[in-house]
């Protein structure tokens, strides 16, 4: 085998190793309630919104702010500090909506910060079960390590559930 097609060859071997590198990996965009860390997958998220002007609904579980309007569609926001611990969030310069799709529907949730787009290998993401003693656990899907923070990756299936059984 000449040098040239040695070549070819290893660039077509590194290339393939990168793609499948590609496949083991989960991009998450994560954010802060109360100084934790969480995540939501990169996939779900619709957009990011500076907050705007919340109109209350009555009658609602007392986590959930109210409704925006965003583009003509009515989007419920569901405050996550005071799902988690109870207390209402304050609303800072830094402070954002995400809006997430979930199967074809929209919503949004109110967090302190967004902090960044980060890649996890699967290998790093461990799935939570049933016996997670966290007030929150039913919403906590996985758990992963990104620099010295644990990430707590939300299931945000049960965030919708438990909008729909609010309404």
């Amino acid at each position: 085998m000449d040098q040239e097609t040695l070549l070819t060859s290893l660039a077509e071997k590194t290339k393939m190793e990168q793609e499948s590198d590609l496949g083991d990996l989960e991009q998450f965009l994560t954010f802060t309630i109360d100084k934790e860390f969480f995540g939501i997958r990169l996939l779900l998220v619709h957009e990011i919104l500076k907050p705007v002007l919340i109109t209350r609904i009555p009658n609602v579980d007392d986590y959930i702010l109210g409704v925006i309007n965003l583009r003509g569609e009515i989007i419920p926001i569901v405050d996550l500090k005071k799902r988690f611990h109870g207390t209402d969030s304050e609303i800072f310069p830094i402070s954002r909506i995400i809006v997430i799709m979930l199967d074809e529907k929209r919503i949004g949730v109110l967090v302190d910060e967004v902090k960044q787009v980060v890649k996890i290998q699967k290998d790093f993401i461990s799935y939570t079960t049933d016996d997670l003693s966290l007030n929150y656990s039913k919403m906590v899907e996985s758990v992963s390590r990104y620099e010295d923070h644990l990430v707590l990756n939300l299931d945000l299936e049960q965030i919708v559930d438990f909008v729909s059984s609010a309404k």
